[in-house]
């Protein structure tokens, strides 16, 4: 497998790994040491069902598909800055997955834009197409969170 290929699914990887981090762990902290509720909750099931199609969705496009394969670091740039970083600094305390989504779907992210400049694999089109779509994403996951009452934002 090529490294450019390689790249795009170790960024799933990580979406996927962040949204663990974001979602099921501050789930968990709030049922253990029952976690049998937290493995057989559907509806947190159902409402990370889409984050993860999209990880393999985009991961599979990527390079062939680039305006799709590319709203994913796109998406891995926007998210962890508007959504950790931003409402961390706002309410003075860590949100749950701002350390993947920095160390992370960050890094990786830049790693993938990166490896399509210098091989000259993303056009510019591409590019800015999918990067708008990936700000759309963030900003709209970033409003449904700013959205939800604070006690749930942390």
């Amino acid at each position: 497998m090529a490294l450019h290929n390689l790249s795009i699914w170790l960024l799933g990887l990580a979406l996927i790994l962040h949204t663990i981090a974001e979602v099921w762990l501050p789930a968990y902290a709030k049922v253990k040491p029952d976690w049998h509720l937290l493995v057989f909750d559907r509806l947190l099931f159902l409402e990370n069902i889409p984050v993860f199609l999209f990880a393999f969705v985009t991961a599979l496009a990527g390079w062939q598909w680039q305006i799709l394969g590319m709203i994913l670091p796109a998406v891995g740039l926007t998210h962890p800055l508007l959504d950790h970083l931003f409402l961390s600094w706002k309410y003075r305390q860590f949100r749950p997955g701002t350390l993947t989504g920095l160390l992370l779907l960050f890094p990786l992210s830049m790693w993938v834009y990166y490896l399509g400049c210098t091989r000259h694999l993303l056009t510019l089109t591409a590019g800015l197409i999918s990067g708008v779509i990936g700000l759309a994403i963030s900003i709209w996951l970033l409003w449904e969170v700013m959205k939800a009452p604070q006690s749930e934002i942390s």
